[in-house]
């Protein structure tokens, strides 16, 4: 966990919004790639200080609209992609963070970018928006490959979704259907200390891989 300082206690209904992760091929962990397609490290969701964009500015305009809904939980959703191969192709809610703290950090981001845009940083998503808040956790859990839930074609269909989840799809979930999935993994343990180890571990060999230059660049935006 941060600093408590500046942040704000949250209050939101029960209901959860799906966030979309690309996650490593290399691991059968569903973890967080470690880099991006312009070669610069992801560092959300962060699993070491349990916050989300707070130390990068990624889906900003989730985060807003999610603030806005006084929403309370976000669901981390990949289409696996990993070493286990049963469960490539699916699509696995691999964790969850329930939003305990706010925090308004446009100038942050914007700040951040400005010390870095001479090294080739891009903008915060958030440069062009009024607001941008981060979101802390004394709740963000992660779980094993075959502890996951699938959101299969057929259960997104009973619950009236359009069938097959796509990276394009803004899924929001009611009461009902996100304390489905919070007891699921309620009889799970979670994998916390392993997600950021393998996590630590790929940044590590993509470091290697890019060389030295590339493993002291800028932040990912």
């Amino acid at each position: 966990m941060l600093s408590t300082g500046n942040w704000q206690d949250y209050r939101g209904k029960g209901e959860g919004v799906l966030i979309h992760l690309d996650t490593s091929k290399q691991h059968a962990l569903p973890v967080r790639e470690p880099l991006n397609e312009q070669g610069l490290p992801i560092l959300d969701p962060n699993y070491e200080t349990g916050t989300f964009g707070y130390l990068q500015c990624s889906d900003a305009k989730t985060r807003l609209a999610t603030m806005k809904n006084r929403r309370r939980y976000f669901l981390f959703g990949t289409r696996y992609q990993g070493m286990a191969e049963p469960f490539r192709g699916k699509f696995l809610i691999i964790g969850y963070m329930r939003l305990d703290q706010i925090l308004e950090v446009r100038k942050r981001h914007i700040h951040k970018w400005m010390e870095q845009k001479a090294a080739g940083a891009p903008a915060p998503e958030c440069m062009d928006m009024d607001q941008c808040f981060a979101f802390q956790s004394a709740e963000m859990n992660f779980y094993a490959t075959e502890d996951s839930f699938e959101l299969s074609e057929d259960l997104m269909k009973k619950w009236g979704y359009k069938g097959k989840v796509t990276k394009q799809m803004k899924l929001t979930f009611t009461e009902e259907k996100l304390q489905v999935i919070l007891e699921h993994f309620k009889a799970k343990a979670h994998k916390n200390a392993e997600y950021a180890a393998a996590a630590k571990e790929l940044e590590e060999a993509a470091a290697a891989g890019k060389g030295e230059e590339a493993s002291g660049g800028a932040d990912a935006w």
